[in-house]
């Protein structure tokens, strides 16, 4: 039996090579000298440039550089890179080794001729008019459907169109109705859908970004917190210092930095304290909206780790104006100072890579040294007050 790395089963991963395989199996004998390579771009990695969830973009590049040790890729920077760059994976081109071939065929179980390609190939000859590429269709474009019978899979995307001409639908709407219940079967296709039906299809609907805030009347900034449990500490006054701030949690907010002050697509949810004043909330929205400025300063306050601090690089692209909660991150520059911290290795965040420059010259002056001193990490929640 083949032992197969428990990596390969990560999304990314399997997109990756299968589309090196891909490329390997389009190219001539004659051409397979020739190096078979891809820059990492948002289309193809959209993990690593729009995440999902909130480490997606570390787990994808702690992955790729697994397959790099084990000799599958190299790892090439462009010369573009530059000092300022943020994250490790912008301009850089994977490179498909050739002595990883047979390691990641069998991986895949995607022999040379792949019987399952070459049956995905067959049923999409029967819908030429519906389609505009054909050459997308095929398992490793749609690997969470690839066990399931081709004819089955193209008939029903066939239907794609169609069905948002007649219901507006999110793109996990519109799964669900099409394969099975699955609303995730084409998260993240939306890029290679707009190729196969050569349209973009703007009758799917973006999902909004649920915020959940807690208003404090006369407030004197906002606080943007990274995790639930701080949001809920804030909001029953057990941080000191946040009495006077209006504090906002949004689950995925690292996912959705890009698309956060885009009219329509935050839901705001006021709990655990008044509601905001009229005339203030009217002030709020045309602000967060970017019509105006805020009524007042927002800060952000996230964990001290590599995924943290990327956060709220992420999130100052988005809110220019966005400062660090000073207060709090005192608090947990104190505490590893004082050595209450955990590395990275005991609490399984090896795959959030290093630490990486904020673009905010008092993180990058005043805390990141004190991380790079004492080699250790925390978590926001450490703030919070206990008795």
């Amino acid at each position: 039996m083949i032992d197969v790395p428990g990596f390969i089963h990560n999304p990314c991963t399997r997109r990756c090579l299968n589309r090196l395989l891909d490329l390997v199996d389009k190219t001539s004998f004659d051409d397979r000298k020739k190096r078979i390579s891809e820059l990492i771009t948002e289309g193809l990695y959209p993990e690593l440039f729009s995440p999902k969830e909130p480490e997606d973009d570390e787990v994808a590049w702690h992955n790729l550089t697994r397959l790099s040790e084990q000799g599958i890729i190299d790892i090439e920077r462009t010369r573009k890179r530059g000092l300022s760059t943020i994250a490790p994976w912008e301009h850089v081109r994977i490179v498909f080794l050739p002595e990883g071939e047979e390691s990641v065929r069998q991986w895949l179980d995607r022999p040379a001729g792949d019987p399952a390609l070459e049956a995905w190939q067959r049923e999409a000859d029967y819908y030429r008019e519906q389609f505009q590429d054909l050459t997308i269709l095929k398992p490793s474009s749609f690997s969470s459907l690839s066990h399931y019978p081709a004819r089955e899979v193209i008939a029903r995307l066939a239907k794609l169109p169609d069905l948002l001409s007649r219901s507006r639908l999110s793109l996990y709407q519109a799964s669900a109705a099409l394969f099975w219940g699955d609303s995730k079967a084409l998260r993240g296709k939306e890029r290679i859908l707009n190729q196969l039906f050569g349209q973009d299809l703007m009758a799917l609907e973006a999902r909004p970004i649920l915020i959940e805030g807690s208003y404090r009347p006369e407030c004197q900034g906002l606080l943007v917190v990274e995790n639930m449990d701080t949001f809920v500490a804030a909001a029953d006054g057990r941080i000191p210092g946040v009495e006077a701030f209006t504090v906002l949690y949004a689950q995925g907010f690292k996912g959705t930095a890009s698309r956060i002050r885009e009219p329509g697509m935050a839901r705001f949810y006021w709990s655990s304290s008044p509601l905001p004043d009229p005339e203030w909330l009217d002030r709020f929205m045309r602000g967060w909206c970017g019509h105006s400025d805020l009524p007042v300063p927002i800060y952000y306050f996230g964990d001290l780790d590599p995924a943290g601090l990327r956060i709220y690089a992420q999130m100052r692209q988005a809110f220019p104006s966005l400062k660090p909660w000073q207060p709090g991150y005192h608090l947990l520059t104190e505490r590893l100072l004082a050595g209450e911290g955990h590395q990275l290795k005991a609490s399984g965040k090896e795959a959030q890579g290093r630490v990486m420059l904020t673009g905010c010259p008092w993180i990058d002056q005043h805390v990141i040294p004190v991380m790079e001193k004492t080699g250790l990490c925390v978590d926001q929640e450490a703030a919070i007050s206990v008795a």
